[in-house]
């Protein structure tokens, strides 16, 4: 296995939903909802090794829909960073878009919005980082915002993985967040 094209790999950018957590069709809308995906916290907590911002970049329209309050998502994203340091592992920031798809707003995923609001928030170069993600709209922010990208297969994987490969042929698909972490490893 290869890592990424990247000589030093100065971010690592996480989807939430199929990618550390269960991708459910009614969305994740409570803590007890929020189930870990075999081997995301050991992927999180060999992630934190390294010397890196670990960012989730996450579409939450369940909130511009109106299924849930901004405070239960909120909630749901301590309890998540809660368990990941208690696992040993950490996220360092979580920026999400509450809005609904057809708001049609900037920093909702495929646009790169979030991507570029957390690079200026942490001074990240993007094109030195990388999203991990489930989904054809990851992807697809990535390319916008100049990063590399690794897919990660989920509930998605029949209809969102053949869209990516289609896209590009080059991009990584493994079988889950752990299995990304050592393409995400870089050597001096």
């Amino acid at each position: 296995m290869t890592t990424i094209g990247i000589d030093a790999v100065q971010a690592i950018f996480l989807d939430r939903d199929g990618v550390l957590n269960e991708n459910r069709a009614d969305h994740v809308k409570s803590r007890r909802e929020f189930v870990w995906l075999p081997g995301a916290l050991d992927a999180l907590a060999a992630l934190a090794r390294q010397d890196r911002p670990i960012i989730v970049i996450t579409n939450q329209s369940m909130v511009g829909r109106g299924i849930a309050q901004e405070s239960v998502l909120d909630g749901i994203h301590t309890r998540m960073c809660q368990e990941a340091r208690a696992h040993g592992g950490r996220i360092d920031a979580v920026y999400a878009c509450l809005h609904s798809p057809s708001d049609a707003c900037p920093c909702r995923k495929p646009q790169p919005g979030l991507l570029h609001q957390a690079a200026v928030d942490h001074r990240i170069d993007l094109t030195r980082s990388i999203l991990i993600g489930d989904a054809f709209t990851d992807y697809q922010a990535a390319m916008a915002a100049g990063m590399a990208y690794i897919q990660v297969r989920s509930s998605r994987d029949a209809t969102d993985t053949p869209r990516v490969l289609g896209a590009d042929r080059t991009i990584q698909v493994v079988a889950n967040l752990l299995a990304a972490v050592p393409l995400c490893t870089t050597t001096p």
